[in-house]
């Protein structure tokens, strides 16, 4: 299905799958607990076939393969930076020029070491000691080496430029820090953006060693500096933090100032041209350390249009579809010849005859619509609750391929409560009756309809609150430009909603713009999906629990916003109590986060619909394995056969 994902799209977009242990390459290891198979043996099948002349990932065998060409990709929206701690949704070929510490191997997990090599975990769990490679080396032919790592994450930390600071001083993983309230208003309370520079615990300890020192442990923190806010850039590439006068003013380096961009980091292939708005071209590079890659380059055409990026896959004018508009998709033209893990492929018959190979795997990812609170009143909100039908969205708009959301936690990833438990048993048996409720409000379950639309209870809550035939309530809702799922979706309650006295008016825009538009609190109402970065809920919980409303898109618990102070305390209570707080437990911790998603019902912050399958289709002459859980896959070693 077609999807845009917010927070981090040219990050990382999760999908469904179990953990394993996260083995450390050095002393100690990292564990995590699994409830369904990890997807890791999908990545083994290398160029065996099955013994019917098709590979075991769903593309045809071809007896010879050739080096070089061009990979023509699409984008679905405008390239804006090469940023990585500023670039949210708008990287198209990012996962191709960047590189990070740790990396997921073809989009599958557990991370493993990329530009490094290695790491130690002191027995308290804070401090990661990472030994580097020795023989990378970075675009513009500057040696990598641990001064770049601590001036990347001091970026990521502390640059104005950040958007991505949450992710490193936030309230998960934490590297410790000082914190001075002057720093940024509001000056009477601390924030993101306090953070004193130079004092996050990132040490060189020579050339090829960098320390890190956590606030407190963290299970995923390899997970999350395997994101990709975490890629390494050159030291002192712009000067945008204390102690670095910068080699290039900012938009030469990142954008197309003057000679720009400049920009150089340690993927396998380098950014050769980009025309902003149109196409991004990378061409490879000769000296990564993993080896030159098969392919002479691939070129990203921005194709904002779900239907005309079909039409030219179609016609063979790309490569490699990623996903198709919601509307023109076929269950029944799906034929899946191989199955492992969670991971399926096959091939998918076009409508013009053609039959390209096909691959699918479940998404950590929810799609749901965002309510500005302070724009948008609870009654309000609560009406769109009223209206929304779940498994109507799952059947018909997303032709069953995607499961009904009832929470912002994926099933996979969701708290369990018995030993031996499925995140997708304690999901769906708390949104049908309640299990393990922690609050009145959810005690019997999703309470706007589990399955249905209730218009009646819409109306009533509306009328409670005032409105009627005579005083309706305006609202514009901005859904993604040729994003063809969430335009739908829109399109079904906006009818059912001028029957509870709301007026939608649907308007669309690019998915960048979208998230700027978020980040300076323009938009009242919005649809966006969340691809999670490690298959934890407080990946995305940590928003919703209402503490430092004012960075947060819905505002929910900022001066002014429709706020219920009791809901606000609860979840804050409970995220502090049994989540923040020194000595918790996994139990305590899966309280919280239950609470948590039981407020969001109760204050309709962000509404899920669906938790959608990821897809994949590509022609024959394209050999490419299907992408793991992660998604985030590097084409060092695609080629193409033609």
């Amino acid at each position: 299905m077609a999807r845009d994902t917010t927070r981090r799209r040219f990050l990382t977009v999760a999908g469904t799958g179990a953990l394993g242990a996260v083995a450390g390459c050095g002393g100690n290891n990292e564990t995590t607990t699994a409830d369904t198979p990890t997807d890791t043996e999908a990545a083994s099948s290398g160029d065996s076939t099955d013994g019917s002349g098709t590979d075991t990932d769903g593309s045809t065998s071809q007896e010879t393969t050739q080096s070089g060409g061009t990979l023509q990709m699409m984008a679905d929206g405008s390239v804006q930076t090469l940023d990585p701690i500023n670039a949210k949704g708008s990287g198209a070929g990012y996962n191709q020029y960047n590189q990070q510490l740790m990396a997921f191997p073809d989009g599958h997990y557990p991370p493993e070491p990329a530009l490094a090599t290695g790491y130690e975990l002191s027995e308290d769990g804070r401090t990661y000691t990472f030994t580097l490679r020795e023989d990378v080396t970075f675009h513009d032919g500057s040696e990598f080496t641990a001064a770049d790592v601590v001036y990347s994450y001091r970026r990521l930390a502390e640059s104005p430029n950040s958007r991505n600071k949450d992710d490193i001083v936030g309230e998960t993983l934490t590297i410790d820090h000082e914190k001075d309230p002057s720093l940024s208003e509001p000056t009477d309370e601390e924030t993101l953006a306090d953070v004193v520079p130079g004092s996050l615990a990132v040490e060189a300890v020579d050339d090829y060693t960098v320390e890190i020192t956590l606030a407190s442990p963290f299970e995923y923190t390899l997970f999350q500096i395997a994101g990709g806010a975490f890629a390494i850039i050159p030291e002192n590439s712009v000067g945008d933090i204390e102690g670095y006068d910068g080699e290039y003013a900012y938009n030469e380096f990142f954008s197309t100032q003057g000679d720009g961009p400049m920009f150089a980091a340690a993927g396998p292939f380098q950014v050769e041209d980009w025309e902003k708005g149109s196409q991004i071209t990378l061409s490879a590079f000769p000296d990564y350390y993993g080896g030159e890659p098969d392919l002479d380059a691939i070129t990203f055409t921005v194709v904002s249009s779900g239907n005309t990026r079909l039409q030219r896959f179609a016609n063979g004018n790309a490569d490699i579809l990623e996903s198709v508009p919601t509307a023109s998709f076929n269950p029944n033209n799906v034929s899946i010849d191989r199955e492992e893990g969670n991971q399926a492929t096959g091939s998918y018959d076009l409508d013009n005859g053609t039959t390209v190979n096909y691959g699918e795997i479940p998404a950590l990812t929810t799609e749901y619509i965002v309510f500005n609170t302070l724009k948008v009143p609870l009654a309000v909100r609560r009406a769109f609750a009223y209206a929304m039908n779940q498994h109507d969205i799952a059947q018909n708009v997303y032709k069953g391929t995607g499961k009904p959301a009832y929470h912002i936690v994926p099933p996979a990833a969701y708290p369990t409560f018995e030993e031996g438990q499925s995140g997708a048993d304690a999901y769906d048996r708390h949104a049908e009756n309640g299990y393990q409720s922690n609050t009145d409000f959810a005690a019997d379950g999703y309470p706007y309809g589990y399955g249905e639309t209730r218009l009646e209870d819409a109306r009533a809550v509306m009328e409670a609150a005032d409105y009627g035939q005579d005083n309706r309530f305006e609202v514009t809702a901005t859904t993604i430009t040729g994003n063809s799922g969430y335009q739908r979706v829109f399109t079904r309650l906006q009818s059912k909603l001028r029957s509870a006295y709301i007026d939608m008016e649907i308007v669309e825009a690019e998915f960048g713009t979208i998230i700027s538009k978020a980040i300076s609190g323009e938009m009242a109402v919005f649809g966006l999906g969340d691809g999670m970065e490690y298959p934890g809920p407080q990946n995305f919980l940590r928003f919703l629990h209402g503490q430092n409303p004012s960075n947060q898109f819905t505002r929910w618990g900022a001066e002014g916003s429709y706020a219920t102070e009791q809901y606000r305390q609860t979840a804050r209570e409970s995220w502090d109590t049994n989540y923040a707080a020194d000595g918790t437990t996994r139990a305590d911790h899966n309280e919280a986060f239950q609470t948590v998603e039981e407020m969001n019902w109760a204050s309709v912050q962000e509404l899920p619909f669906v938790h959608p399958v990821s897809q994949r289709f590509w022609h024959d002459d394209v050999d490419v394995e299907m992408y793991g859980v992660m998604e985030n896959q590097a084409f060092d070693d695609t080629t193409i056969q033609r």
